[in-house]
């Protein structure tokens, strides 16, 4: 008994591969069939087997010419088999499949929950009352390993290790001010001389003061600024009047429908950097993040329509 027990202890299970490969061929009962449906040679099914016929130290295929049926040991492992890749499947399905199907947890940037999602989240809220959404606005994309978290909302250039991303939208670099703080039928650069500047610390905007300091032909030198790292204080120092800044239309297009804040409209500068949805692969497949997938695009072309509609280009610097 002692002896069987270690005989037991010391076997090790067979390859899942050599399984996988025995399971396809008892089920379709040819080698040759088996390796079409795993796209491989036959050659390979067989050495498959082979290997696992001599770890179990037993034949389980009698070989004809055209086919091959299953011995008695062969019958005997076969349900086990099938069993065992059954189990493995309803478990892989269960760690993917959502647990909280009827909430969304999202991890988003301060700035685009501030200067744009929160002004439009009610419009997904009505239209999918059963899907309750908890925000959560964050600099660090979030460690989804957790659980507490479905989806992430980034902006940068799409690379986030371990997950996957998917470009939603772009954006835009204006020139924005309160009302009446530029003149568009007056020469720029004086005006910007004379004014205040806000400035963004990200790479986008220092590409984008640059840009605007090579149009008006002065020095960047020339374009001292209070310097802010936070796109959302950025904007709400606009706001209060404390100068002019170079912002991303997405976040202040709230602002520009009520009249509170005004754009250049002889200066864009696009963005390097774009906005992402990020997450786990398997999320993306959740009813719950599909349905904001397209809420988001759906609104994302609404504002593209109407900023397009209401902005023309006229004036020169």
């Amino acid at each position: 008994m002692l002896k069987f027990l270690l005989t037991i202890k010391r076997m090790q299970l067979p390859p899942l591969k050599s399984l996988w490969y025995f399971k396809h061929a008892a089920e379709l009962g040819s080698f040759k069939l088996a390796a079409e449906q795993l796209f491989v040679s036959q050659a390979a099914v067989s050495q498959q087997i082979r290997l696992l016929e001599q770890q179990l130290d037993c034949s389980l295929f009698t070989r004809h010419t055209r086919y091959v049926e299953l011995t008695r040991q062969g019958e005997q492992l076969l349900p086990h088999v099938l069993k065992g890749f059954s189990h493995l499947q309803a478990g892989v399905q269960a760690v993917s499949q959502d647990s909280y199907p009827n909430t969304l947890n999202l991890t988003v940037l301060p700035s685009f929950a501030s200067g744009w999602l929160l002004g439009r989240i009610s419009d997904f809220q009505n239209k999918y009352p059963n899907i309750k959404v908890r925000i959560e606005p964050s600099d660090q994309l979030a460690d989804f390993s957790s659980g507490q978290v479905d989806l992430g909302i980034r902006f940068g250039q799409g690379s986030y290790p371990g997950l996957h991303s998917e470009l939603i939208s772009d954006d835009s670099l204006f020139l924005a001010y309160k009302p009446d703080a530029i003149d568009v039928h007056k020469p720029l650069k004086p005006q910007v001389l004379a004014q205040k500047l806000i400035k963004d610390v990200c790479p986008d905007a220092e590409r984008g003061w640059l840009t605007l300091a090579q149009q008006l032909a002065v020095s960047p030198d020339a374009l001292p600024a209070l310097e802010i790292d936070n796109a959302a204080l950025v904007i709400q120092a606009t706001l209060a009047g404390q100068g002019i800044a170079l912002v991303r239309r997405r976040l202040i297009e709230t602002q520009l429908q009520l009249g509170q804040l005004e754009i250049y409209p002889n200066f864009e500068y696009q963005c390097q950097f774009k906005y992402y949805l990020a997450a786990p692969p398997d999320h993306f497949k959740w009813q719950k993040v599909r349905l904001f997938k397209a809420w988001l695009l759906e609104q994302f072309a609404m504002d593209d329509q109407q900023f397009d509609s209401g902005n023309n280009q006229s004036e020169d610097f």
